[in-house]
């Protein structure tokens, strides 16, 4: 029993060997071969995305680049000419600076054809832009009342708000501002048995070290004791017109020096004024001054005109009108036939609902014209209409 038990263990333990044996030879090859393919397969990486291999990084290539001759083409050829197509410039910034510091940008400065002085117009409202700030203005204000021989009722100079007297436009007739204010009052509307005075105020702008002036206007009849300052003008146009004044004087005194309203009172009451055509065959209208003047004359003379402004860019020298509004004004001057046989206008679109009087400086004379948009002109009749109408209130 015991015998037969021992040749069964041996027989076993040799049987485990075997298979152990069996089991090593058949796996050498196989790790041998696995072995081989990882290998192959990390050399084959190098091969497609190494330096040398087919999808390697081409971004470093131009430092390696050989400049070569031009192609010379046959004088038998035609041929365009051939430039670089992305030359490389010689003063090359080393970019080998880890951190720099960011100067800081330099502040805005008004530019020698610009001014100091604008009007701006949100909507309903309009105001003076100052470059200046509110304590600088604030003198300036003043001194445009002392010219102009407007005395001031009450002034606060830490509000920085002036109040004028009552003017009476018939009997300070011969008052420069009162002249220059007179057509602004409106047609059908007397001047005589009313009274009129004006508030300035300047607050402080949006921008650090600016100011914006703005200007209420109010009128009673004349001699009495009503006092209470409405909370809007009672008479836009004599705001705008105020304002625009203001703008053109504060302008004048910078660039001529304190003498401002002596110039002005030197300055003929009618400047040279022609109407003509452009190469193009549109209607423009020519005054003979600078800008600033130009740009108050025009806007006074829309004034007088009844025609509202909708919108105003000092900057690009435009003032916008409501197309409609030009219409109604045509359509109320003409006669009764003319309205009767005249076809009705269709409705103005959305996009072309605004007229453009665009003014531009060219040499000592300043242009206006009537734009659709900056690159389409408006209608020659509705454009030559409307600037004739600003022509005959511009004086």
């Amino acid at each position: 029993m015991r015998l037969s038990e021992t040749h069964c263990a041996t027989v076993a333990c040799f049987d485990l060997s075997v298979t152990m044996s069996i089991k090593e030879y058949i796996m050498k090859p196989v790790l041998g071969a696995l072995s081989l393919v990882i290998a192959g397969s990390l050399t084959g990486c190098g091969y497609l995305m190494g330096d040398d291999g087919f999808f390697r990084d081409r971004g470093a290539d131009y430092q390696i680049s050989q400049v070569e001759p031009r192609i010379t083409i046959p004088d038998s050829l035609d041929s365009k000419p051939l430039g670089d197509m992305l030359p490389v410039p010689g003063n090359v910034v080393d970019g080998a600076a880890e951190s720099f510091e960011v100067p800081r940008p330099e502040p805005m400065q008004v530019t020698a054809g610009g001014s100091n002085y604008s009007l701006q117009q949100d909507g309903g409202r309009i105001w003076l832009q100052s470059q200046d700030s509110q304590a600088a203005s604030w003198p300036l204000a003043r001194q445009f009342l002392s010219d102009y021989r407007v005395g001031p009722a009450r002034t606060d100079a830490d509000l920085a708000v002036a109040e004028t007297e009552w003017l009476n436009f018939a009997s300070r007739a011969d008052n420069t501002l009162v002249r220059r204010l007179v057509p602004a009052v409106g047609e059908g509307r007397s001047t005589r048995g009313r009274d009129h005075r004006f508030l300035l105020r300047i607050e402080p702008g949006v921008q650090p070290g600016s100011s914006e002036i703005h200007a209420l206007h109010m009128t009673r009849s004349a001699g009495g004791d009503y006092s209470d300052w409405p909370e809007r003008s009672e008479n836009a146009n004599l705001e705008r017109t105020l304002l625009a004044e203001l703008e053109s004087y504060l302008n004048q005194l910078q660039e001529g020096g304190a003498n401002s309203l002596a110039a002005l009172e030197r300055e003929p009451a009618d400047i040279p004024v022609s109407l003509d055509e452009d190469g193009a065959g549109n209607p423009v209208l020519s005054l003979q001054t600078e800008f600033n003047r130009g740009w108050s004359l025009v806007g006074s003379a829309l004034s007088r005109a009844e025609l509202p402004v909708a919108d105003i860019n000092r900057s690009a020298g435009v003032y916008y009108i409501d197309a409609d509004a030009v219409a109604r004004a045509e359509q109320s001057e003409a006669g009764f036939f003319s309205r009767l046989f005249r076809r009705s206008p269709p409705p103005p679109s959305d996009d072309n609902d605004r007229l453009q009087v665009r003014l531009t400086q060219v040499g000592q004379q300043v242009l206006v014209s009537v734009d659709r948009s900056i690159d389409t002109a408006a209608d020659p009749g509705q454009a030559r209409e409307l600037l004739t109408r600003i022509r005959d209130n511009l004086n």
